[in-house]
């Protein structure tokens, strides 16, 4: 397992104090421990070009952590009772993204590898500043969070089509 990978695995592992933070009303805790969650992004794949450690695990174990890091902690802000906003981007980003994990891992169980494009690393960038917004916990941020992460949500179905290629039918 390679450093890049580590990085991944911990990134989602984070959801855990980020969501004990949230539910302990702990927001400032919980944001911090987010956004250092959410630059290991940027990290991993930095790694992995580097270290010449790029490769189908990779590629699979980076989405996957955002989708933990970002679902995981939509989750939490939405039992905290944050409001219907944050409820309803939660469910949809939750389908969206389940439906994008069985792709890819029936994908990658063909030997086709999907790494994530330029759009979908720009949906990931505005889902992780939408879900710090909402964490930051006051209604305008809150609104604005989930604003963005609905924008990211509809940059995520324009992104759909790519899982549905005639190779995996």
């Amino acid at each position: 397992m390679s450093a890049a990978d580590i990085v991944a695995i911990l990134r989602a592992l984070a959801t855990v104090p980020i969501a004990w933070a949230i539910l302990s009303g702990l927001r400032e805790v919980a944001l911090g421990v987010f956004l250092v969650a959410a630059l290991t992004d940027a990290v991993d794949g930095w790694l992995a070009r580097r270290t010449g450690s790029l490769g189908p695990r990779g590629e699979f174990l980076d989405p996957i952590a955002d989708k933990v890091l970002v679902v995981g902690t939509l989750l939490a802000l939405t039992v905290a009772g944050t409001g219907w906003p944050v409820t309803a981007v939660t469910i949809l980003v939750a389908l969206r993204e389940g439906l994008v994990t069985i792709l890819r891992a029936r994908a990658l169980s063909s030997g086709i590898a999907l790494p994530a494009d330029v759009i979908a690393k720009a949906k990931t960038v505005i889902e992780m500043v939408g879900v710090a917004l909402i964490i930051v916990d006051g209604r305008p941020w809150a609104v604005l969070g989930a604003g963005l992460i609905g924008i990211a949500f509809l940059i995520g179905l324009a992104t759909l089509p790519r899982y549905f290629t005639p190779r995996l039918a």
